[in-house]
């Protein structure tokens, strides 16, 4: 970055993938399908990243459930829509290792009058059951997508399972289950009424037994034989989901927590807390010997069947996101705060996500001490401060521990930031109180949660505070506020007492982002009436406006050593400038919607940005790349003309007009065109005799823009004649 920053272009991308409904998990354990609102999404389970959409993003109907079926040949996912389509996309597999090419093969109008919420394939992919909430329950053949079985129940459909070509089990959100011949006879063969509320699961086993797994706390067993009752647990918990492996009974539901049975669900062998919202799903792969579970908060979580401990993370769905960092060593993991009570730990090689608990309301901010990369802070709407210190640990999954917590505001803590030296080490703070507190950080010696004590309180604006920055000698710090201002403090680092040392005016609307320059005396503000500016923090004047946006500017930030700065804004644009000329460098459309966060690395060689979107882009400078392309291409300008006026001096006309098609050079061609017939028209014809396709339809089109201007009507039509 010596040289300064003009391009960045998109290196990674982490989105919402999860809304809600179906989860699919292939065979091989390496992608899982999951529906996005109106497509199917894909993610890759061993890099954690997106991979490609099925479906129309165009649509204006969105899931509302899936079904996969995987053969040795061929893999298909059936998808039912809210306006009542039936699609069956095929999924051909490349060998190069890209993504395969989806096919829609097949589509139909379900005759349901509600949507399809439950659909369940029987074992070779020829029949497909689907379930609605009006009451009914259909059985397709899929080849020729015909009804073959039309079965009215008593309630909701919520649970389908084929026992073998000729059975179909349909459990109901009123406890019931029935049994019916899934063929054209559409006969009823028994119904259980063993439970009080909705049935979320049917399993089989050696298709003598069924298990119904209820939200009325209880498990029972049937046999299908005789249709006896056999037994009815109790379980204890509202239940989601479940499933039957080794002879052992797993369960998840509004506890959060994975617990194992034993197979006819009497004892619990083990539990393990996943999540600390409810679980509404859970599947197994075989090849990994792994569960999936799914929470109610659109999170994914990859557990060792053994174990039950988590193994990897993914968050389907980030919503607002109001701050990043960088943490750890070599800056490989992300601290990300969205509008979730959880923190998210990112580790950007894998990008599995853990989920760090500790606040009760939306976390606005963190950050982290740049004297110890292992150490961050964070704020909540929860109007509350915690340090958090990540463990040394050589695993993936990295532990982190809370070191201390600091209350007192009386509203929520918009923005926290460290010292940036490790001599005097302190935080300070700002809310919507009005309030900015300073925090002097202990030695944290003990294993034991420290509470922070604050040292110095002033209230600093009229409106709510939005950002604050810490100088590099830890001497000033500032903050930018909703009543148009931002104002410069002084930090006694002996006594750690706050101090007024003048205010920055000129703002027509809220400061959004206040940034110190690290290189230079300088402070920038991004404000919401669509400017950047630039103060001298000795003389506190405006020395740089810089104008350009359409939206109100809610980031910014000083890269190259304070010469340029990045500004982000309210309609998700990039737009570098250089501080001294206040020139706008470069434009980067970079989200869809609001950026509230923009990170640079230690390097400058990365930059992060979130938003409204939800999506986190990870950008590279690639300023030194282009230059050399520019480079590469004015050279082989150079060289290109040199050996074009070689070609003409020599009097090779006819390679010189080859030479000019090949590279697109009309001017010359025309100057080429002119010698060659005041030379010798024969060999004009037979240069053009000797064409390639190519070269004549370059040519042709030549002569398309030459029959513009006069002047060049004599050689256009000697050689449209030619030419013809």
């Amino acid at each position: 970055m010596k040289n300064g920053v003009t391009s960045f272009e998109p290196l990674q991308c982490i989105e919402a993938f999860y809304t809600g409904s179906s989860v699919l998990w292939s065979n091989d354990g390496k992608t899982v399908f999951t529906v996005f609102g109106n497509v199917i999404k894909t993610i890759s389970i061993d890099s954690g990243l997106p991979g490609f959409t099925i479906g129309d993003a165009d649509s204006q109907a969105n899931v509302t459930c899936a079904v996969l079926h995987e053969t040795q040949e061929s893999v298909s996912i059936t998808v039912a829509y809210a306006n009542g389509l039936i699609c069956r996309y095929t999924l051909h597999v490349s060998k190069d290792g890209t993504d395969p090419i989806v096919t829609m093969n097949r589509r139909w109008k379900s005759t349901h009058n509600g949507p399809i919420t439950v659909m369940k394939y029987f074992d070779d992919g020829n029949l497909l059951a689907t379930g609605s909430p009006d009451f009914s329950t259909r059985v397709w053949k899929i080849d020729t997508q015909n009804c073959i079985a039309c079965f009215k129940g008593s309630s909701a459909v919520s649970a389908l399972l084929f026992v073998d070509l000729d059975r179909l089990l349909i459990g109901y959100s009123d406890g019931s289950v029935h049994l019916y011949t899934s063929n054209e006879s559409n006969k009823r063969l028994h119904e259980w009424k063993l439970h009080s509320s909705q049935i979320v699961t049917i399993l089989l086993s050696n298709k003598e037994k069924a298990f119904f797994l209820s939200r009325d706390q209880t498990v029972s067993s049937v046999s299908l034989e005789t249709y006896e009752k056999l037994k009815v647990i109790p379980i204890f918990e509202p239940v989601e989901c479940g499933l039957l492996l080794d002879c052992d009974l797993y369960t998840v539901g509004e506890e959060g927590v994975l617990k194992r049975w034993t197979n006819d669900g009497a004892k619990l062998i083990s539990s393990k807390k996943i999540s600390s919202c409810r679980i509404d799903m859970i599947l197994y792969n075989k090849n990994r010997s792994q569960f999936l579970l799914v929470s109610s908060d659109y999170n994914l979580y990859l557990v060792n069947a053994e174990s039950l401990i988590v193994t990897g993370q993914y968050v389907g769905f980030n919503d607002e996101i109001f701050d990043i960092s960088f943490v750890g060593e070599d800056e490989k993991n992300l601290v990300v705060a969205a509008n979730s009570p959880e923190i998210r730990f990112y580790n950007t090689s894998t990008w599995c996500c853990q989920l760090i608990h500790g606040h009760s309301d939306s976390v606005l901010s963190v950050t982290t001490a740049k004297w110890d990369n292992d150490l961050f802070a964070s704020s909540s709407k929860d109007n509350s401060i915690i340090l958090w210190k990540i463990l040394p640990d050589s695993s993936e999954v990295k532990q982190v521990k809370i070191l201390g917590i600091a209350t007192g505001h009386t509203n929520s803590v918009t923005c926290v930031k460290f010292s940036k030296m490790a001599k005097t080490k302190f935080l300070v703070s700002v809310s919507h109180d009005l309030t900015l507190k300073l925090w002097p950080l202990p030695e944290f010696s003990s294993d034991d949660c420290v509470k922070l004590t604050t040292s110095s309180t002033l209230v600093a604006h009229s409106k709510e505070i939005t950002s604050l920055d810490v100088s590099l000698n830890d001497r000033l710090c500032v903050t930018g506020s909703m009543d148009k201002c931002a104002k410069l403090w002084h930090i006694d680092s002996a006594t750690m007492q706050l101090g007024f040392a003048g205010t920055l005016s000129g703002h027509r609307r809220g400061v959004w982002d206040v940034r110190f320059s690290e290189g230079t005396q300088v402070v920038g503000t991004c404000c919401g009436d669509c400017c950047v500016r630039v103060y001298s923090v000795t003389s506190l004047d405006c020395i740089a406006t810089l104008s350009g946006h359409s939206f109100a500017v809610l980031q910014m930030t000083f890269v190259n050593n304070g010469k340029q700065l990045i500004s982000a804004d309210g309609g998700g644009l990039l737009k570098i400038w250089n501080v001294n000329d206040k020139d706008c460098v470069s434009t980067i459309e970079a989200h869809d919607d609001k950026i509230w966060t923009l990170v640079p690395s230690k390097n400058e060689s990365r930059l992060v940005t979130a938003g409204s979107d939800g999506r986190i882009r990870i950008w590279k400078d690639v300023t030194e790349q282009k230059l050399e392309e520019q480079e590469a291409i004015a050279v082989k300008k150079v060289q290109n003309e040199q050996k074009l006026s070689n070609l003409i001096e020599q009097k090779r006309f006819s390679e010189a007009l080859s030479f000019t098609l090949t590279f697109e050079k009309p001017y010359n061609c025309y100057n080429v065109l002119v010698k060659l017939l005041d030379e010798n028209s024969d060999e004009l014809y037979n240069s053009i005799a000797k064409m390639d396709d190519d070269q004549l339809i370059s040519l042709l089109d030549f002569i398309t823009k030459w029959n513009t201007n006069s002047s060049t009507a004599l050689v256009l039509f000697t050689t449209l004649v030619l030419v013809n």
